[in-house]
């Protein structure tokens, strides 16, 4: 059972405050309803309270987002009530806890009189764009077909993700692979190797091995904090604006990789403002929206000046192609979907051409990328038996002399 801390309003009008216990939030709010009470505020009281909120600094999962979006569409789409279909995918075990205690406050935003976008936002975690469409939908009384429009989004983001991700599942496990095996080499078989002659070389390769095996072995209780702190620490630079434009430069050295991450921008961007202008987001929030989708920050600042363009009453096209950032086909079939009106199909259509690119080139890299990486760790491996093959026969001259 959790104890819960609550603000509600009494049969007399009267604001009241206490603690509660109950298994979930939904009933402890269910509990303090049957007592007459109108639940103004709830919070469950932790300990640990400062770690649950870091959670607020990680995004939530694209897979959780398809998963949910869909399930919530489908039971929209069938009559369930909004309030309803969210009690029920609140307590579905495919979710993780974290993600259905979200869940849950949102439904408790629904009961305070707040409206679906609003809940979402105040839990801090569900990015723009789905608070965005969601409102949109809500405004149109269309909030069936919009929810349909975000599954959709998502699912498709989910497939290109996990397809980048089995591309590039063998070039991460050569690198680990080189990784343990010099760890290996380093920790394990170096020093029995050097303990059989009893002296260690004072130059060369094997030298500064044993000096990291020394270092490793003295240091280790410290070493695991800090490796696992650098890495949670980039990860999350790599969520900041400034990780994404270094990571945006690092891409640019290597041509295949910088086309490659170019098609990708490209694709989000028109996925993204196509799905927002057909739910009925407005064409600024839709273009400012696409832009930081695309992960961009070339591509974030030509939209920001097109918007002041379009401001000043030029067209979408014209704005985007004085930036001379966008292919000379998404111009056009701008062009085209204004001149028509189907702007969002169109730019469908333009998304799928890139997807398909992306596809291709994401080939074309691990082709490259593969050979590179065995050529390098073969050479590594050559270098490391030449100079320990070295080290011995020096060794055998020493205690021959």
């Amino acid at each position: 059972m959790a104890v819960f801390k609550y603000s509600a309003i009494d049969r007399k009008g009267k604001r009241v405050s206490g603690k509660i216990s109950a298994p979930t939030s939904l009933e402890a709010v269910r509990t303090l309803t049957g007592q007459g009470l109108t639940v103004i505020d709830i919070e469950e009281r932790k300990s640990t309270g400062f770690l649950l909120d870091l959670g607020r600094f990680f995004t939530l999962s694209t897979a959780e987002l398809a998963a949910f979006s869909r399930q919530l569409a489908t039971m929209v789409g069938a009559g369930v009530r909004v309030r309803d279909a969210l009690v029920i995918l609140s307590e579905q075990p495919v979710f993780s806890k974290r993600f259905r205690r979200y869940i849950r406050n949102v439904v408790i935003s629904l009961e305070q009189g707040k409206s679906l976008a609003d809940s979402f936002e105040e839990q801090k975690v569900f990015d723009p764009l789905f608070i965005n469409m969601v409102s949109a939908g809500e405004s149109g009384g269309v909030l069936d077909e919009t929810l349909q429009r975000i599954a959709s989004f998502y699912e498709s983001a989910l497939a290109l993700q996990n397809e980048v991700k089995s591309a590039m599942s063998y070039p991460k496990f050569i690198l680990l692979f080189a990784v343990v095996l010099v760890l290996v080499i380093t920790i394990f078989i170096l020093p029995n190797l050097i303990s059989a002659f009893g002296t260690v070389p004072k130059t060369g390769v094997i030298n500064i091995l044993m000096g990291l095996n020394g270092f490793i072995k003295a240091r280790w209780p410290l070493l695991i904090p800090l490796v696992l702190a650098a890495y949670i620490g980039y990860k999350i630079f790599m969520k900041t604006r400034a990780g994404a434009t270094v990571k945006d430069s690092l891409g640019t050295l290597i041509p295949p990789i910088k086309v490659l991450r170019n098609d990708m921008a490209i694709e989000r961007f028109c996925k993204t403002f196509a799905t927002l202008i057909e739910s009925g987001v407005g064409l600024e929030d839709a273009l400012h929206m696409a832009a930081e989708v695309s992960e961009s920050p070339k591509l974030e600042k030509a939209v920001v000046n097109a918007i002041e363009d379009i401001r000043g009453g030029d067209s979408v096209s014209n704005s985007l192609a004085k930036q001379g950032v966008f292919p000379q086909l998404v111009i056009s079939m701008i062009e085209t979907g204004e001149e028509t009106g189907r702007i969002g199909e169109v730019m469908h259509k333009v998304a799928g051409f890139y997807e398909d690119r992306v596809r291709v080139g994401i080939k074309k890299v691990v082709s490259l990328v593969e050979p590179m990486m065995i050529v390098m760790i073969g050479g590594f491996i050559a270098f490391l038996a030449y100079t320990m093959y070295t080290a011995i026969f020096s060794l055998q001259q020493v205690i021959g002399g």
